[in-house]
Formats: C-alpha cells, sequence, structure tokens
C-alpha cells in the first residue's frame, strides 16, 4: 500500500471509556503505521438532549470535514445512514452485529426505525467489515450482501496487557468468598438477571458466594429492574455492582475472580471472555454463536437462558481443580489465534481495496 495513505475516519461520539467498539477501533488502528487517519467525531455529552442535537447535527459536520477524494470508515453500524450523503460511495462501515434484527422485541418501534434505516443505508458500502463468522452470515443472510463485500476481522488480545495480574480480592470483594465476575452491559441479552438466579441457587453450596456485576448499564431500566430482583431474592449483602472499570484495573480485577460468567444470548462477538481467558480465569459462557468462536474449547458453555445450566457450570469450575486447569491450557491454546496485529494488516488490506 502506499505510504501515507489517507482515510476518513468517521467514528461519531466520543468518549474516554474505552471498551467494546472503541477498543476495537482503537486497538487496530494503533497499529497501521501507514494510514493517516482523518478522525471525524464529537466529544459525547453529557445531556440527552445535547446528545439528540449532536447526533442530529453529525451528517452537516461530517460534509464540512471530509473529502470526496478520500476513501472513508464508517466505524460504527449506527452511523451507516452517512452513507446517505454526496460523496460517501466509496466507503467501509463496520457491523458488529445484527442484534435488533435477531431480538426486535428488545427494541422500542422509534430505534427499529432508525437502525433498519441504518443497515437499508449501509447496503451502499463498497465494502462491509464485520468481526465473526456469525455476524458475517448474518448480514449475509438478513441483509442480502454477497460474500465477496464482506471482510470478517476477528479482535485479538493484548496479551501484554491482559495478562494474570496480581489479585486484589480484598479491593473488589473483601474475604475468601468465591467470586463470580460479569463484565458487560445490562441489556436484556446479556441475561444478567440469569447470573443472578444462578448465585442464589448456588448459596447452598456457597453460603459466602460474590457476583461482581462490572460494566456501566448501557440500558434502560436494566440497573433499576436487577436491584428489585437483587431486593426480592434476599441477596443485597452478595451482589456489588462495579459499574465502569478503567482498563489499567481490569487485569486485577479479571485474575480476582474464580470463575467468569458470560451468558449472551446475542452478540457480534464478546471482547471480555477473550480477556478473562488471557488472565487465566475460568470462564462460563454462552452456546449462542459467536462465543464458541471467542472462547474456542477454553470455556465451558451453557445455554444462557437457563440459570439452572448457569449455576451447574459454576459449581463445576469452583469445585474441580483439574477442569479449571484443563479450561486454562485450552484458552491459553486458543487465544494465539486471537492478533491484533492481523486484525490490522486485514483492515488495511480492506483500506488497500478502496484505494486501488
Amino acid at each position: 500500500m502506499a505510504a501515507g495513505y489517507e482515510i476518513d475516519y468517521i467514528v461519531g461520539p466520543e468518549s474516554n471509556k474505552i471498551f467494546g467498539i472503541r477498543r476495537y477501533q482503537g486497538e487496530i488502528h494503533s497499529r497501521l503505521s501507514d494510514a493517516r487517519l482523518n478522525v471525524i467525531g464529537y466529544r459525547q455529552p453529557s445531556s440527552k438532549p445535547l446528545s439528540i442535537l449532536m447526533r442530529f447535527l453529525f451528517p452537516f459536520y461530517v460534509m464540512l470535514k471530509s473529502s470526496q477524494k478520500r476513501p472513508k470508515h464508517i466505524t460504527n453500524q449506527a452511523l451507516a445512514h452517512l452513507l446517505l450523503l454526496p460523496g460517501m460511495s466509496n466507503s467501509i462501515v463496520t457491523i458488529y452485529d445484527t442484534v435488533f434484527l435477531e431480538r426486535p422485541s428488545d427494541f422500542s418501534p422509534l430505534a427499529r426505525l432508525f437502525m433498519n434505516l441504518n443497515m437499508w443505508a449501509a447496503r451502499r458500502a463498497k465494502k462491509i467489515i464485520t468481526i465473526s463468522s456469525h455476524s458475517a452470515i448474518q448480514i449475509q443472510v438478513r441483509l442480502g450482501i454477497p460474500t465477496e463485500r464482506i471482510a470478517i476481522i476477528l479482535p485479538g488480545i493484548d496479551a501484554a496487557k491482559f495478562r494474570r495480574a496480581a489479585p486484589e480480592r480484598e479491593v473488589w470483594a473483601p474475604g475468601r468468598a468465591p467470586i463470580v465476575l460479569y463484565l458487560g452491559s445490562e441489556d436484556p441479552r446479556q441475561n444478567v438477571d440469569k447470573i443472578i438466579l444462578a448465585v442464589a441457587s448456588l448459596r447452598r453450596d456457597f453460603p459466602k458466594i460474590i457476583f461482581l456485576k462490572a460494566g456501566s448499564p448501557q440500558w434502560n431500566g436494566g440497573r433499576e429492574k436487577l436491584v428489585s430482583q437483587i431486593g426480592a431474592l434476599g441477596l443485597s449483602n452478595c451482589v456489588k455492582f462495579l459499574d465502569y472499570v478503567a482498563d489499567d484495573k481490569l487485569p486485577s480485577l479479571y485474575s480476582s475472580a474464580d470463575v467468569f460468567v458470560y451468558p449472551c444470548s446475542s452478540t457480534g462477538w464478546g471482547l471480555p471472555p477473550a480477556e478473562a481467558l488471557a488472565c487465566q480465569v475460568p470462564v462460563v459462557t454462552s452456546l449462542a454463536p459467536p462465543l464458541p468462536e471467542v472462547v474456542g474449547g477454553g470455556a465451558l458453555l451453557v445455554n444462557p437462558e437457563s440459570p439452572e445450566e448457569i449455576a451447574s457450570a459454576i459449581r463445576r469450575v469452583l469445585s474441580d481443580p483439574a477442569l479449571r486447569k484443563s479450561l486454562r491450557e485450552k484458552g491459553n491454546l486458543h487465544l494465539k489465534t486471537l492478533d491484533w496485529e492481523i486484525a490490522a494488516k486485514q483492515t488495511g488490506e480492506a483500506y488497500k481495496s478502496l484505494i486501488g
């Protein structure tokens, strides 16, 4: 690829909090030495009215800051409607998942309307980047986009960052109680309520068990429903909410857990289970794709909507040292296949396809 090529890199709202999409894009583009990214975004406002206003004004800002001569990368499927603007034909859009098509009842009619507009507009992109084989199949089947226009670029793992760290159990959950950890949103598809039911049943065998729920809610009403459930089950003393955990604290958090649980019903990938594996923590996750692709053979797989299966898997991990050792070994082997350098190279090749 020609040295110093330029890309209009459209990110939309920006934040100092690094997780999910921001981690994926940040890890890749920190490794693209040839690319000069003309980043087009704005600081996420704290107030909802101002956030709505900024979203409305953003297309005009994109037209002002971009060049029709430069290829474009729309880095979030929620911005795919920008492909309807003039001069956007030579573009890539990243579609992480098709969750709203798989679970439409989780979303309001207005949200479904907006997301359907984005998916309709995404068909105009010259190329689609997605992050798993499962998402590629969904994009092909549900959006009618041919496979030759879809590039699967798997997330990696930064082994220098995510590795076994000194546990700080006294920080996260004082005492010697077994710690069950989940990191992510409170979106219904994440089945955090099922983890809580599983923990309730496990108290008979592990009376001092602690469930740490880390990560901001990212779902209207999600926290309130969980708090209500916890109170009704009498679990207020054994469930702790940590909200957003900064990058430099994550290895300690993962390493302090006895088991990481991630029973998601529908997703595009799932960085936290792979990060937990890298920190040598046994993982219980979902049978639903693409999570088996995320963890390889390094986790116990369960029906994500069955508290009984989740509880049984957690019990096995907590009670069986040989199983924990086996999962760590299989996880370490699988993680060698997840490489940000490869992801960066593949992204560069996708950019090159726009340059010609």
